[in-house]
């Protein structure tokens, strides 16, 4: 079958889906107790599953006989990934997640913290059971570097004087970095050769930073239904991502209104307005195309099928803003 898919890559993997809910399930079981019950409402509300995606098919490339590792691996990295989320909500003040009100809103910081905080425990009992210390010393340094993003993003909330350089640095530790550890473990579990494995990342690096840079200009232009929470939102918090640094390292009055609305708060809709009648949109999607075309070329010589399902998900992510 070189060259062509006969499934889609939600087709070819559902079965291995079956097996990871099932695994993230027993583990978030609700108990009556409020962490539990949230975390396990975070996970039935749905979501990507973008990140055990890329475990499982860097998995498939591996030693079959170790995928039992791959299924838990696959299951921690979503773990992680939402208790990124249930951060993040504290982080941006946001009301909605998925359609729904976030912990933070309807139970308070405590309760957000505490849930996310049990969701990364949780995965980290999960992938303790998994016996390779490259992996481990991949899964704990991603950690450290996640909470490091976090901070980092914290520090330049509301920041108009911050360089591409450090929206760059944001970005990857707040998406690509996960997708290349989801790629790590994956490959780790199965046993998969360095040389093929270190391709997967390459191609995992490009796919994180269009796949955040694709969100920040959704904030702008994409359907708030879709979404699943109010459209420009990363800017009124103060979360200046590709377009509004590109429109303010051209446009003098931008930035004078943008260092204003970051002290005060004024001129908000105008900001908005000024950037959507810019280029500065179909800018950061050209910059977002070049991640993908870099991680096109990064898996040229991938085996089929898997090839052929790393290259779905490329199109399906340039497609997105269609």
């Amino acid at each position: 079958m070189d060259g062509v898919a006969v499934k889609t890559v939600k087709e070819y993997l559902s079965s291995d889906f079956e097996k990871i809910n099932t695994l993230i399930k027993k583990n978030l079981a609700p108990n009556n107790v409020l962490v539990n019950n949230k975390s396990y409402e975070l996970f039935m509300s749905g979501g990507k599953k973008i990140r055990p995606t890329f475990t499982l098919l860097a998995g498939k490339l591996g030693d079959p006989n170790r995928f039992e590792d791959v299924l838990k691996a696959g299951a921690s990295l979503e773990l992680i990934h939402m208790a990124s989320l249930v951060h993040d909500d504290i982080i941006d003040n946001s009301k909605m997640r998925r359609g729904k009100t976030t912990v933070y809103y309807e139970h308070g910081y405590l309760q957000a913290i505490n849930t996310g905080n049990y969701l990364l425990s949780t995965s980290i009992s999960l992938v303790s059971t998994i016996k390779h210390k490259e992996l481990h010393r991949s899964f704990s340094e991603t950690i450290r570097d996640l909470v490091d993003g976090e901070l980092f993003q914290l520090d330049q909330q509301f920041n108009a004087h911050q360089t591409l350089d450090d929206y760059y640095r944001k970005i990857y530790r707040k998406t690509a970095l996960l997708i290349e550890l989801s790629i790590k473990m994956g490959g780790y579990a199965s046993g998969l050769s360095s040389h093929t494995l270190n391709h997967l990342i390459e191609y995992g690096y490009h796919i994180g930073m269009s796949f955040q840079i694709i969100d920040d200009c959704l904030d702008f232009i994409g359907d708030e239904k879709n979404l699943g929470k109010p459209k420009f939102s990363d800017m009124e918090n103060g979360h200046y991502t590709l377009p509004v640094l590109l429109h303010r390292n051209r446009d003098a009055s931008f930035r004078d209104r943008l260092e204003a609305f970051s002290k005060d708060g004024e001129y908000l809709e105008g900001l908005i307005e000024t950037l959507l009648a810019s280029d500065a949109i179909e800018q950061s999607l050209s910059i977002s195309s070049q991640h993908i075309e870099k991680a096109r070329e990064a898996i040229r010589n991938i085996d089929s099928p898997i090839r052929e399902y790393l290259m779905e998900i490329a199109e399906k992510l340039a497609n997105r803003p269609n």
